[in-house]
């Protein structure tokens, strides 16, 4: 009972507008994340130039960090309230005879719910989430000796492997741009290195060279033709689990997930609380292959069915699905 009684107390405080000020700041979220995770990197500049421009750059990396902020709050009151949601129609589920109190506060909240994700929506790029599925798909790469990997000994071939699973594990779940993945490779060899330093620049250099093919690679993966470009796919994205007071939420979804399902979304199902994706072709892969483990997920309509994804949505079986 507390579950839809609680819903009334959010709603209260979402009634709350955001001033111009707060949505003139995010407008420049969106325009700043649009370019990357950081500042571009400055180009070479003269002694005199160097010391007008540090203060400019302390501005960018501010309003970069700004940004990122945005949305990490928008995502996680997005996820926030997705959850209180669905606890809600767990108790109505129970207690069927809370159905008539809280089909309106679930209406209310359902449309605050879906103002939050475009919010959160707007500050994600599609084509990064693309990238990423494209990486999935990738082949793996043979090692081949170079001259740069000399400082490394025996280790090279270790290490060149290693630097690319860790950049493609973060690359695929990330809502990142694919150049903003580097530091997982960087620390990878600067790890092998350990204290030693004849040959780490060169070696540094050598794998910057190999990341820039991998990326690359995925984004003419990314640009190729598919037979079926894009898929309606089903999934019921699961609440963030309760927590103790003094333990951080764990949310079950990666950030490409919860990117993907913000994005793409076409139909909601708030009774449900399951999401119609019109996806790519690599996005719908990926979430097929690859999903959280309590997130079903499942073509819509694969057999080309005309029906609008509202009622495929509500003929979709997820709790036979989950079962199996």
């Amino acid at each position: 009972m507390s579950e839809v009684d609680s819903l009334a107390i959010w709603l209260d405080r979402e009634a709350e507008a955001e001033d111009e000020e707060d949505l003139e700041a995010e407008r420049d979220a969106a325009i700043a994340l649009a370019a990357g995770e950081y500042p571009p990197r400055a180009s070479d500049s003269s002694d005199e130039e160097e010391e007008d421009d540090e203060a400019g750059r302390d501005e960018e990396w501010e309003r970069y960090d700004r940004a990122r902020n945005f949305r990490s709050r928008r995502h996680e009151h997005w996820r926030r309230l997705h959850s209180y949601l669905a606890r809600s129609n767990e108790a109505v589920a129970e207690y069927p005879f809370l159905a008539p109190w809280a089909d309106g506060l679930q209406s209310r909240l359902a449309t605050v719910l879906d103002e939050e994700r475009r919010a959160f929506a707007a500050l994600v790029q599609p084509v990064r989430l693309l990238e990423a599925a494209a990486v999935r798909v990738l082949p793996t790469p043979k090692f081949s000796d170079d001259p740069g990997f000399a400082g490394l000994g025996a280790d090279a071939e270790k290490t060149f492997r290693r630097a690319r699973y860790e950049w493609s594990r973060r690359a695929i779940w990330s809502w990142r741009r694919l150049e903003d993945q580097d530091f997982a490779v960087y620390t990878v060899v600067s790890d092998a290195f350990g204290r030693r330093r004849k040959g780490r620049p060169e070696a540094h250099a050598a794998f910057r060279r190999l990341t820039a093919g991998w990326i690359r690679q995925a984004r003419e993966e990314a640009g190729r033709p598919a037979s079926t470009p894009w898929q309606l796919v089903a999934v019921k994205a699961p609440a963030i689990p309760r927590t103790h007071h003094s333990e951080p939420e764990r949310d079950p979804l990666t950030l490409w997930e919860a990117a993907v399902i913000a994005t793409y979304q076409v139909a909601f199902n708030r009774q449900t609380g399951t999401t119609a994706l019109l996806v790519p072709h690599l996005v719908a892969e990926q979430l097929l292959a690859c999903a959280s483990d309590d997130m079903p997920v499942q073509r819509l309509a694969p057999d080309g069915s005309a029906l609008p994804a509202e009622v495929l949505l509500e003929q979709w079986d997820h709790e036979g699905l989950a079962l199996s």
